[in-house]
């Protein structure tokens, strides 16, 4: 559901907030927590989600093999123990005595299931796939156990066990994109999905099959509010309990002491960038690509758009992985230097300013997802800065749904994302010339031989040491070709009602971890809206 701009829209859904809030904030209200969904989920089924609504929303339905703290330690989740044999090539899986919330347990069958069908080329989950390559088979020694083989050993493997699983009774020969489960999922974690409004709510329950320790609030209620100023309001009046919010948001927050909530801020294990289609003639050659990067202000946009609360991103790897080379500079801003490499590459100024190059205009579409202030400002920034130069750049916003998945097909000419990873990112899936689509997600077709090899080489080298010095020249080399304008990595702001506590933060966010939101409490006493 869009919600329009305007004052009248903005009311209407402050009232629809309410109607669909109030009701649960008299004597239950310290069991319920009030979320946000910047965007409707497609699925909740485990291994095709993709979008942030989609795994906010599973990450309290289900729990994976092996989950991530907040210190990104892998601890067990369904499994009590995954252990490599000696020469990594084989994994032994131990399950807990876990349930679904129908009451069937949880098996090495639906561990055999889920990996099988995660391999499976119809299955569209390329970024769990990854991690699982080269593998062989699943043997189950018993229900409670299984045996994972791969031909070839991989340093990062056990990261892949932080997978979530599907239960084979009802998925095994059905389409795994069209079951119905898919929009009705059989919960293993702390929660069970009780109701789903399309396009306006989705409420979870607890989920009495729990093996673990029953969560505080007794429901979690996701509102469906896409656009950012009506989140916000909504935070304000206390129909809300959580946003991520913009800089001026959190300001406003910030500078009220008696507001319902309370604002944090944590650094993003992710980054920002705008994806170039390395296949145009436009941005195939890589002194260009580096120009477009020089002609943005990332310095200035961090502190007009993040409030200081970003900084400019010099490659692939954040700050916060062991993998990052902090002696890499970021590409300075240089209008003079990126001019001088177009009119050396051949784009001259017209009699309109527009750049030409054989008798082909400088001149493409610029697309971002419908519901991010900041990103629809960045690019306004980000195309002045072009223009400026002689460059044209139409905006083109996209609703967020068709917007990844024209993305991820490597359809678009130029697009505006952001990219969170996994504490353990295999760069080989965004950036070896094997995995453009649709084997993976090299959805720019960037391709470069030295860096292949790389990272060829980074799958099978054991010692961190050794590692860390593969990382630094691959991001060297990443850095030099600039395949996207990697812009900034970023500090996320959120805004949290003050009635909620026991909120912690991750490199992964406040909720992609464990506990993560499973563990927010509503006090017993304190402010409430409503």
């Amino acid at each position: 559901m869009r919600i329009p701009r305007g004052t009248t829209a903005l009311l209407g859904t402050l009232a629809l907030l309410c109607a669909a809030s109030c009701g649960v904030r008299g004597k239950d209200q310290e069991q319920v927590l009030n979320r946000r969904l910047d965007g409707e989920p497609k699925t909740l089924n485990v291994l095709t989600a993709t979008s942030g609504p989609e795994w906010d929303v599973l990450s309290l339905l289900t729990r994976n093999l092996l989950d991530y703290d907040e210190k990104l330690n892998l601890i067990p989740g369904l499994a009590e123990s995954v252990e490599p044999d000696a020469g990594w090539l084989a994994f032994t899986v131990r399950l807990r005595d876990a349930r679904w919330e129908d009451g069937s347990p949880v098996t090495s069958a639906d561990v055999a299931y889920t990996i099988e069908a995660l391999m499976d080329p119809k299955t569209p989950s390329l970024s769990r796939r990854s991690f699982f390559e080269s593998f062989e088979k699943v043997e189950i020694v018993d229900a409670r156990t299984a045996r994972v083989f791969f031909k070839t050993p991989y340093s990062g493997r056990r990261d892949a066990f932080s997978v979530p699983l599907l239960p084979a009774k009802e998925y095994k020969g059905t389409d795994i994109n069209t079951n119905p489960r898919n929009r009705n999922p059989l919960a293993n974690g702390p929660y069970r999905l009780a109701r789903w409004d399309s396009g306006r709510s989705l409420e979870l329950v607890r989920n009495t099959q729990y093996f673990g320790e029953k969560t505080p609030a007794e429901r979690v209620v996701f509102r469906v509010v896409p656009e950012s100023a009506s989140a916000f309001q909504g935070l304000l009046v206390g129909s809300l309990d959580e946003t991520k919010l913009t800089f001026d948001q959190r300001k406003k927050l910030d500078a009220d002491p008696n507001a319902l909530a309370a604002s944090l801020i944590y650094p993003e294990l992710g980054y920002t960038y705008i994806a170039w289609n390395n296949r145009s003639p436009l941005f195939s050659d890589p002194k260009i690509r580096v120009a477009l990067t020089k002609l943005i202000d990332r310095e200035a946009i961090a502190k007009a758009l993040y409030g200081g609360t970003a900084r400019p991103a010099n490659g692939p790897v954040p700050p916060g992985l062991w993998s990052y080379d902090a002696a890499l500079q970021p590409w300075p801003h240089d209008e003079a230097g990126a001019v001088a490499a177009l009119e050396a590459a051949g784009w001259k100024a017209g009699a309109d300013g527009v750049r030409v190059k054989d008798g082909k205009r400088f001149e493409f579409e610029l697309t971002f997802g419908i519901g991010s202030d900041v990103q629809r400002q960045q690019s306004e920034l980000i195309q002045q800065a072009f223009r400026k130069a002689g460059i044209v750049a139409t905006l083109r916003p996209m609703e967020w749904g068709a917007f990844l998945t024209k993305s991820d097909s490597g359809e678009l000419e130029a697009s505006m994302l952001a990219l969170n990873l996994d504490p353990n990112p295999d760069l080989a899936m965004n950036w070896h010339s094997t995995q453009v689509p649709p084997n993976g997600f090299n959805s720019g077709y960037y391709s470069n031989p030295k860096a292949d090899a790389l990272m060829d080489e980074i799958r099978t080298t054991f010692d961190r040491a050794k590692a860390q010095t593969l990382y630094k020249e691959l991001q060297r080399i990443l850095h030099e070709d600039e395949p996207v304008t990697f812009l900034h990595v970023v500090a996320a702001k959120w805004g949290v009602a003050k009635r909620v506590e026991n909120v912690k933060a991750s490199p992964m966010g406040l909720f992609i971890f464990w506990p993560g939101g499973s563990a927010w409490r509503v006090r017993s006493k304190g402010p409430a809206g409503g």
